[in-house]
């Protein structure tokens, strides 16, 4: 019985750990009061590419997800919400404008690789002045958010 019991205790503890742990990694990260701002490049195809391919199954549906986050704010947000919770939502929608405009230049890429989404939408929200935690936490939900796509 008392083995019964410790195991639950143990499973309970490793089940609260694990939830509460990534978002504890989150509320310590201190952002710095003043520091030099740091232009990132915006990126390229050419940085993803690997030669000549043919337009993959992904590139179609990665596509569809871009135009999608790009017509539908509202939709979008409420996709951003469930992924990642109400705090980077309120931010996902207040940088609506600019993470839309990281996202369009995309469009013109023949092949689109899942990791260019993130990067683009990253780079632009701290080019512009978004904490880079936060820049983080919205380029994270999009992506995550696309992938419910497949």
């Amino acid at each position: 019985m008392r083995l019964k019991k410790f195991l639950i205790s143990l499973s309970v503890f490793t089940l609260l750990s694990s939830c509460f742990a990534p978002s504890l990694a989150f509320a310590n990260n201190a952002e710095p009061t003043e520091s030099a701002v740091e232009l990132l490049p915006t990126p390229k195809e050419s940085d993803y590419s690997r030669g000549p391919q043919s337009r993959s199954l992904a590139t179609v549906i990665i596509k569809g997800a871009i135009k999608f986050i790009v017509k539908n704010k509202t939709l979008a947000t409420n996709v951003v919400r469930s992924v990642a919770g109400k705090t980077v939502a309120n931010n996902f929608a207040k940088h609506y404008a600019k993470i839309c405009a990281s996202l369009n230049p995309l469009l013109k890429w023949a092949d689109i690789p899942y990791q260019a989404v993130y990067d683009a939408v990253y780079r632009a929200l701290v080019n512009s002045g978004v904490a880079k935690g936060t820049a983080s936490q919205i380029a994270l939900a999009i992506k995550e958010g696309i992938s419910w796509f497949f």
